[in-house]
């Protein structure tokens, strides 16, 4: 279960568990991305929005349920189209790896000869038993969990479709 207080920084929170953003902004804290939200406190934040103990404290055990909920959610699926698009790539480039790219709130894909240190590591199966490996920084990968890529070869982009089911 996470452990996220009132005391953490808003900034460090969206971070690690970036799923909570419509948490805190259900509560008016609208803040999520302001420069303040790197050294400022959840309970601090809330102050400043006119919200009492009581609120804060909801707030908290709000965002950690939803925490616990996406801990639950299934990694990222490739449908097989996306699979295809993906291997063919690979196969193309003198890259090892698949590399998810968030690009303003969307994604891409690129090939890549190195894995980071903090990767999360997604083993694909393409039809033909061959084996790749999708690498994901940490945070993009929680985003992405339960959300299943395909490939729209008509127009030649992923596409992806949420089978999340959450509900606080």
């Amino acid at each position: 279960m996470a452990a996220i207080t009132k005391k953490d920084t808003i900034g460090k929170v969206m971070n690690d568990y970036p799923e909570i953003g419509s948490v805190l902004m259900s509560a008016g804290l609208h803040c999520i991305g302001c420069h303040v939200s790197e050294y400022e406190s959840i309970e601090d934040g809330c102050r400043g929005h006119g919200l009492d103990d009581k609120n804060v404290d909801e707030l908290i055990i709000a965002a950690n349920k939803m925490v616990e909920i996406f801990d639950k959610l299934p990694s990222v699926a490739f449908a097989p189209g996306a699979i295809e698009e993906l291997q063919a790539r690979l196969l193309n480039s003198k890259g090892k790896f698949i590399r998810v790219l968030p690009v303003f709130g969307e994604f891409d894909f690129e090939t890549t000869q190195k894995r980071e240190k903090d990767d999360v590591e997604v083993h694909v199966e393409a039809k033909d038993k061959k084996k790749f490996i999708v690498l994901i920084e940490p945070k993009t990968a929680r985003l992405l969990k339960g959300i299943r890529i395909d490939y729209d070869k008509k127009a030649k982009d992923f596409v992806a479709k949420s089978e999340r089911k959450l509900s606080l």
